[in-house]
């Protein structure tokens, strides 16, 4: 769970009075609090009530900054979600934020893993407003690595075609068409991109280009023990590290590989960052107090404390399990979660 002093720090600047965040002022005022006196852990979330995403899809996006940092506006990072179960959400983070939510994770697990360093990536993805093909570029930097070779993918425009109709068809061969020409004139041994579009370049390379991959990394939608296994068989040189993570709170990662019948365990190395497990349940039904122990399912709920953006209660589109009992930085078995209320579109992201 997010540190005591850190809940403290983060809530006495988005509920200052004079220079807080109009949204999390108004949330205070309607719910008749005292945040920064009444929010003293993490068990007192559930005061503030849910956060809705038709807030984070409709309101300015200056109504989550505090007005003391404003002026910072110029050196933050835009970043929006990919518009999974309806119009896209939008944030910012300053780059000390993006690092911790981002980087500083990435390379722990990079190490952990024995991730490879210095290779050349490719990286088949969107870019535009989502904010990981930016992630991508400071990954690959960061382990000594050229900038990734890239191809754009419009991931909404995806959504918008049926499978497998003609515009979805035409769609995937453009993007692959791209992907096996760099892949055909470039030494490419790293791979970044989402499980779904993996396995659909994986059968267009040749044997010698597959057993050339030496790291890949996934994201962008969950990765099951049945597609993991396919990828090891694809490529059997290659060191495959998951992500789990959204354009919200960043990406969380293995820091083990789990044994072949096992799910991956994402650890959640941001102080920053909460993922609660509470129980399932509708948007209007969520119980926000309680926390699922090991072995009992949960949907996931966001909390992020960063300076120039709070997340408290926001209600994610996923339900998954704590590893072991009061152990709360990680979480297993990550799937989507069917709820009536939840419009969720499919594709490849």
């Amino acid at each position: 769970m997010i540190h005591k002093q850190l809940i403290q720090t983060i809530l006495a600047i988005h509920f200052d009075p004079e220079k807080g965040t109009p949204y999390w002022l108004e949330q205070e005022q309607k719910r008749s609090l005292d945040a920064r006196k009444q929010i003293r852990t993490c068990a007192d979330f559930h005061l503030l009530g849910p956060m809705r995403l038709d807030q984070l899809r409709s309101r300015p996006i200056t109504d989550f900054i505090p007005a003391a940092l404003l002026p910072e506006l110029p050196k933050m990072i835009l970043s929006e979600t990919g518009g999974t179960t309806g119009t896209p959400c939008r944030r910012v983070f300053t780059p000390k934020e993006f690092n911790h939510a981002f980087i500083r994770p990435w390379l722990y697990a990079v190490a952990k893993r024995n991730f490879p360093v210095k290779g050349r990536w490719l990286f088949v993805g969107p870019g535009g407003p989502h904010i990981i093909g930016q992630a991508a570029r400071h990954m690959a930097r960061a382990v000594e690595s050229l900038e990734p070779f890239s191809v754009d993918c419009d991931v909404r425009w995806f959504r918008r075609q049926h499978q497998p109709s003609l515009g979805f068809t035409l769609y995937l061969e453009h993007v692959l068409d791209q992907a096996m020409n760099i892949i055909a004139s470039q030494n490419i041994d790293v791979l970044f991109t989402t499980p779904i579009l993996l396995s659909a370049l994986a059968e267009q390379m040749n044997s010698r280009q597959r057993l050339q991959i030496r790291g890949i990394h996934t994201g962008g939608m969950v990765q099951t023990k049945e597609m993991t296994a396919s990828l090891h068989h694809h490529f059997p040189n290659a060191v495959i590290l998951p992500g789990y993570g959204n354009s919200l709170f960043g990406v969380t990662f293995e820091q083990e590989e789990p044994a072949p019948d096992q799910n991956s365990v994402f650890t959640m190395d941001d102080p920053a960052l909460w993922l609660q497990l509470v129980p399932t349940a509708s948007d209007d039904d969520i119980d926000l107090q309680t926390v699922q122990q090991a072995g009992e399912t949960g949907r996931v709920v966001l909390h992020r404390l960063d300076p120039s953006f709070l997340l408290i209660n926001l209600m994610e589109r996923d339900c998954g399990n704590y590893v072991t009992a009061g152990d709360f930085r990680t979480i297993t078995n990550v799937r989507p979660l069917k709820l009536p209320e939840q419009n969720q579109s499919s594709g490849v992201y």
